[in-house]
């Protein structure tokens, strides 16, 4: 797998609109001919060459095609959108929107993500070694529907509405969650590894959330079921013992939550209606 390695020239200061940097649109590329691509730096066009050394070049086959982008792209917005196969690896922060509509593929963040990670992502993957922010894998602005497919791995924290909408896929989340995991979710799995700050769960009519540290409470709309001592994300066994939870109520919902009980005192009381 050849590689072609774009390298930022220089400190951004305006947002950078860097949809054309995807697998889709690169690969089979000469160096050159990507350099004069065409790209908004805030309310001005530049070309990538005046923002990129730019050196290798793209596999001539989309599969086979890997980019890899070092500096910091914490203005960079929408790398990696709607891309079907290829990798693209990110050797530092990004932005906001990267991998949104997302079909096929790897992404690898090698730092901090920002918000919108994986919207309406319908398949591929994504690994995050640092933090993400607000609305990992959710429905973008005006639309209803948000994950429907694919993977994301976040290694640190997340923001609030992670799984906004989500319909499908699996999203992993190896630290702490914010507010509303999971909210209007209608399918798929996430998991928080680490503590959840609340409302895990509002208006989902389905799909499954696995808090694995401490939730302070469950939303009064879900409904007490049992206690399970372990449960499935993916392929691989989590280990409980969990108190389960379906809902939301408020929406005829059928979704699920897994609490674990190690970690979540608070929620003793939901024993004394286990039958005896």
């Amino acid at each position: 797998m050849s590689a072609l390695k774009l390298t930022l020239r220089r400190t951004v200061v305006a947002p950078l609109h860097l949809e054309i940097i995807s697998p889709d649109n690169l690969s089979g590329k000469r160096w050159r001919e990507i350099g004069e691509y065409m790209v908004w730096e805030g309310n001005r066009k530049v070309k990538l060459r005046n923002l990129f050394k730019i050196e290798g070049e793209a596999d001539a086959n989309l599969q086979d095609t890997l980019i890899e982008i070092v500096g910091d792209m914490s203005r960079g917005r929408r790398i990696g959108y709607r891309m079907s196969g290829g990798v693209i690896r990110v050797r530092g922060h990004c932005g906001l929107h990267v991998g949104e509509s997302m079909r096929g593929g790897r992404i690898i963040v090698d730092g901090d993500a920002g918000p919108w990670l994986g919207a309406n992502m319908a398949g591929g993957t994504i690994e995050v070694s640092g933090n993400a922010g607000d609305y990992v894998a959710a429905a973008s602005l005006g639309t209803g529907k948000g994950m429907t497919g694919g993977s994301i791995t976040i290694k640190g924290n997340s923001g609030s509405q992670a799984g906004a909408w989500m319909y499908s896929g699996l999203i992993r989340i190896l630290g702490s969650s914010g507010m509303f995991p999971g909210v209007h979710m209608r399918g798929g799995t996430i998991h928080i590894a680490g503590e959840c700050s609340g409302r895990a769960g509002a208006n989902m009519r389905g799909g499954k959330i696995v808090v694995s540290g401490k939730l302070p409470t469950v939303l009064p709309s879900f409904t007490f079921e049992d206690i399970r001592s372990q449960t499935r994300v993916d392929k691989d066994n989590v280990e409980g013992p969990f108190y389960v939870f379906s809902g939301d109520n408020n929406e005829d919902g059928d979704g699920r939550l897994f609490i674990k009980i190690a970690s979540n005192p608070q929620l003793k009381w939901c024993e004394k209606f286990l039958e005896v």
